[in-house]
């Protein structure tokens, strides 16, 4: 089964997912949002995506997923948008910058039963995980 997804944020971040994207045969960018339409025009057609307003690609029925590469300030907005209208969703970090923002927004992400995951890569970075580890063995801190 093919996922198909929008993306949402056309920078370097977006780029990154884009390619990531691209590269699983089973997955296929569909449309690409951003603020600047150059921006998003050259990331679409790199990846034969459309470009579509982030209200044709909450309402599309092609679209399964969405990656929100936004600016942060927009992240808990996007995410309950896309949790009420069905979509799975990956997000960049942080959700939000207020706490109570976060919860909000994830109580809306439960309530409406959506799949959401948040994107804290560096706890997968070998740097951190040895940081860590000296620390759990008391090494350091």
């Amino acid at each position: 089964m093919t996922i198909r997804f929008a993306l949402l944020g056309a920078g370097r971040i977006g780029k990154v997912h884009a390619r990531a994207v691209g590269s699983n045969p089973d997955a296929k960018l569909v449309a690409v949002a951003d603020a600047f339409e150059k921006a998003a025009s050259d990331l679409a057609s790199a990846y034969g995506a459309e470009v579509r307003s982030i209200e044709a690609i909450e309402k599309a029925k092609d679209i399964d997923a969405v990656i929100i590469c936004t600016p942060t300030d927009t992240h808990a907005d996007l995410i309950e948008r896309f949790a009420k209208a069905g979509k799975a969703i990956f997000c960049e970090k942080p959700i939000d910058l207020d706490f109570k923002r976060v919860e909000k927004c994830l109580a809306v992400v439960e309530k409406a039963g959506a799949t959401l995951m948040v994107g804290f890569n560096r706890r997968f970075d070998p740097h951190f995980a040895a940081v860590r580890k000296a620390i759990d063995d008391g090494a350091i801190g």
